[in-house]
């Protein structure tokens, strides 16, 4: 009887290894926290390494099996691939009039974006595409532009008699740089521990609040296209089974999904490729291994991973309450799927542009980066695999249509898709929808200032009506002697100018960004607050009465009040734009657009810029209306108005409020507002209030209240991440 003490021990495979490598580095990531991000280096020059041999790879290999094929061959192989990409595009698509339906309606509204005037970023198709410097390409790692290149010097090798002296040593590098390849992936199990460990120990899941509806669906659909739908189709056309697919394709799917680049695991999925051939489940192809070009030539164009990621436009409209028009999707796919060949960091701001979304939920797009863009990958790497296992099938004749399986499998992924769909949406429907008012960010909001600070103990009274300073300033006194010696600064306060200056919802606080100046003004003078109501109509007879030191309510500069603008420069310039009900959006798309509506009639307010400058830039036949404040739009009492003429800024925040409505920007942010503190005629306060400025805008203050109260950005201090060894054991602090 053998001894099975002396049989050899079997070693762990690379899937294993890559499990461990997981689980030790989530383990690690909790363990240790923010402090991982001290070997985040391992997990970089692991990601270097793979990648320093990749492109080179792709190139060579692409030229050498491409020239090695025959005209016929060729022919047949580029119908072949160019009919089974069509094929999964039309997956992709199916998938994503699916997942469409996990928004449910409901109604938002945005702050204000600092990309309300800027124009999408324009893909340079030539760039991409065109390699009028291949060497550029390489260095620069455009892939679409060294595909191309290998492409044509491949087409080119095809009819020359003497290509087999080329072939022999481009054959020999192939197989050096794929070796070189082997060599770095034996390091995966080392460089995923590091990537996961970092990943686990400092992402911020709060970020993610917001995008959950978008993660939740995206997340969902690439589950179920890699281990579901693309497996199925795969079993239903060739000889291999379900199961030989998921096992094949285990190493680079897990691989791709924890480093976060299919580009860098394409010599894995390659292997795993010419695996299934050699074991004749494929058959045999007399052009050489079919593989080493299929993967990198469909590499550069839309998977479905691209195709199901533009579930973030549908999901971007349901974030704002709003919804596309069925005449904008022609235009979203026909830039969508050309744009997939680009960036998404490209394509994106495109297609919201397109479907007239606010673009600053670009940002959020951003941050869900983390995790989105690795369900992408895993997605663009099941896609490569399924197109160059069934152009190979269908090339060599050995594709084979079984009915029951295809019925089977489409029908089965068809139902868990649209299952996970309909519990998505009633998840969003009952949480998110009720739990998430974007009414609230705006009309509860709170002023927040800094540790420690006395600033928020500011003593502030709030009149009832205007009066005259009840302390004058006594002749050879400055209006801040008289501010100092009374103990209080009286601003000016017109409660209309939402974000700026208005009450918060059921009480009688002042918030907005005007008062919490005030707010530090006073704290810099060391005094209390008065604030005292503005009558627009009457504001300029109120300065020269001294009813307050300084108004401070978003009031717009005009020509007529040029007695009133100080000698101080403003203090920010905001956009000139319109709100408008969200079924009217499309008409005010640009200026010729919202021109052409017929009886064109517009709101603005009493006494603002926009009053002064509507009737002078507009045509004789547009109707302009005056009204005493905002809340009168809102409050539809004029019924036939069609717009409200104001900032985008004090728009955006209205919006929040009442969702029924939405900014447009028919004149692309050209025409810009200056806002001003005015006071009466009093050089030496002014001079001291615009040195006071230029403080408050070196240390910061100034652009922190811009992003609370403007942006709408949280001004919420980082917190250290849980983990075990702070968070459990004490040992750090």
């Amino acid at each position: 009887m053998p001894d099975s003490s002396s049989q050899p021990k079997r070693r762990p495979s690379l899937s294993q290894m890559i499990l461990i490598g997981v689980i030790a580095g989530v383990g690690c990531g909790l363990s240790f926290g923010e402090s991982t991000e001290s070997i985040k280096w391992v997990g970089d020059a692991y990601i270097g390494l793979l990648q320093m041999a990749v492109l080179p790879y792709v190139a060579v290999s692409l030229v050498a099996n491409i020239g090695r094929l025959s005209s016929g061959t060729g022919v047949r192989l580029m119908r072949t691939a160019l009919l089974v990409m069509c094929a999964l595009w039309m997956i992709g698509l199916t998938t994503l009039v699916i997942t469409n339906q996990a928004f449910p309606r409901w109604d938002g509204g945005s702050f204000f974006s600092s990309r309300f005037t800027e124009e999408p970023l324009a893909p340079d198709w030539l760039n991409l595409f065109i390699p009028s410097n291949p060497f550029r390409a390489l260095s620069e790692n455009s892939i679409p532009a060294v595909v191309v290149f290998s492409i044509g010097l491949g087409i080119s090798l095809i009819h020359l008699p003497n290509k087999d002296r080329l072939l022999g040593p481009l054959d020999v590098l192939v197989d050096a740089l794929a070796n070189l390849n082997k060599l770095v992936v034996k390091l995966t199990p080392i460089g995923i521990l590091a990537i996961t460990a970092h990943a686990a120990g400092t992402i911020d899941l709060n970020k993610f609040s917001l995008i959950q509806g978008y993660l939740l669906t995206y997340c969902a659909a690439a589950i179920i296209i890699s281990f579901v739908v693309l497996p199925a189709v795969v079993a239903s056309f060739t000889p291999l089974s379900y199961w030989a697919v998921v096992r094949a394709s285990r190493d680079p799917l897990i691989a791709a999904f924890v480093i976060g680049n299919s580009f860098v695991v394409m010599p894995m999925l390659i292997d795993a490729i010419k695996r299934l051939e050699k074991e004749d489940q494929l058959g045999g192809h007399p052009d050489g291994q079919p593989a080493e070009y299929l993967v990198p030539l469909a590499y550069p164009f839309p998977d479905i991973g691209r195709i199901v990621g533009l579930i973030f436009i549908p999901f971007s409209a349901w974030f704002y309450g709003s919804s596309i028009e069925w005449e904008a999707y022609p235009a979203l796919l026909a830039t969508g799927l050309p744009g997939s060949f680009a960036k998404p960091v490209i394509t994106i701001p495109l297609l919201l542009e397109i479907a007239e979304l606010p673009s600053d939920i670009f940002n959020l797009w951003l941050a869900s980066g983390v995790v989105a863009a690795r369900f992408s990958d895993l997605m663009k790497t099941m896609h490569l695999m399924t197109f160059t296992i069934l152009t190979i099938c269908i090339t060599n004749k050995t594709a084979r249509l079984r009915p029951t399986k295809l019925v089977v499998g489409m029908v089965g992924s068809l139902l868990v898709l649209v299952v996970a769909t309909l519990m998505i949406r009633g998840f969003l429907n009952s949480e998110f929808k009720d739990h998430y008012s974007k009414a609230k960010l705006i009309t509860e909001r709170d002023m927040v200032f800094p540790e420690h600070s006395r600033v928020g103990g500011t003593e502030a009274i709030i009149l009832d009506r205007s009066e005259p300073n009840p302390l004058p300033i006594h002749k050879g006194q400055t209006r801040v002697g008289r501010i100092k010696e009374r103990g209080t600064i009286r601003v000016g306060f017109d409660s209309s100018r939402m974000p700026f200056c208005y009450y918060r919802a059921n009480s009688k606080t002042l918030i907005g960004f005007d008062v919490q100046m005030a707010y530090y003004l006073a704290n810099d003078l060391e005094v209390g607050i008065e604030f005292v109501p503005i009558n627009r109509n009457e504001l300029y007879q109120q300065l020269q009465a001294d009813h307050f030191d300084v108004a401070m309510s978003a009031l717009e500069g005009t020509i007529e009040q040029a007695a009133l603008i100080p000698a101080m420069d403003s203090y920010m310039d905001v956009t000139l734009a319109i709100v408008v009900p969200d079924h009217d959006k499309r008409k005010f798309r640009d200026r010729d657009s919202m021109l052409q509506i017929p009886q064109l009639k517009l709101a603005v307010v009493k006494e603002s810029f926009f009053a002064e400058r509507a009737r002078k830039v507009l045509p004789k036949h547009v109707e302009v209306i005056e009204i005493d404040s905002a809340a009168e739009y809102f409050a539809e009492v004029h019924q036939d108005v069609s717009g409200l003429v104001i900032s985008a800024e004090s728009g955006s925040a209205w919006t929040l409020r009442e969702p029924a409505f939405t900014v447009a920007n028919p004149v692309k942010g050209r025409i810009r507002v200056p806002l001003y503190y005015m006071t009466g005629s009093d050089v030496e306060f002014e001079s001291f209030l615009q040195n006071w400025l230029t403080l408050k805008r070196s240390s910061g203050t100034y652009q922190e209240l811009y992003d609370y109260w403007i942006l709408g950005l949280d001004t919420e201090s980082k917190q250290p991440r849980w983990c075990v060894i702070r968070d459990v054991l004490g040992w750090q602090k």
